[in-house]
């Protein structure tokens, strides 16, 4: 499956991004994940437990202050976006995660992306790997 490097998207530009492209863009402040966070997004539920585990853990090991990982956890929730119920994601997912190696949380991000018809916006490279459309942050 192909991958697409990350470049600016255009105005109105609809993609799926997962928990490694919103923590680089709320957590680190990247400005190329953050001009994919401006774009019309979607996502599986699941991505508020994600992005809360990962940011917790970096304040944990000291990499993120409380103040900075609450705003980030903050400014996820305030985001507007068309959050997708795991119940219509997770009998494909697992399908998908069997076939394509990877977790069933993973494959959530994959099968929406793809039912979509969108690009997959991600940090993770064996994800990115694992659809076609893939956008690999840099």
């Amino acid at each position: 499956m192909s991958t697409v490097t990350a470049a600016s998207p255009a105005l109105g530009t609809r993609t799926v991004l997962d928990a490694s492209a919103v923590v680089r863009a709320l957590a680190y402040d990247e400005e190329e994940a953050q001009r994919w966070m401006s774009t019309v997004v979607s996502w599986p539920t699941l991505i508020y437990a994600e992005v809360g585990h990962v940011v917790l853990r970096l304040h944990r090991q000291q990499r993120l202050l409380l103040d900075d990982a609450r705003r980030s956890v903050q400014a996820l929730h305030r985001k507007r976006a068309d959050a997708h119920r795991l119940e219509g994601l997770a009998p494909h997912a697992w399908n998908v995660a069997l076939e394509r190696n990877l977790t069933v949380y993973d494959a959530c991000y994959v099968v929406l992306a793809e039912a979509l018809d969108v690009p997959l916006v991600t940090a993770d490279r064996p994800l990115a790997a694992a659809t076609p459309n893939a956008v690999l942050l840099s």
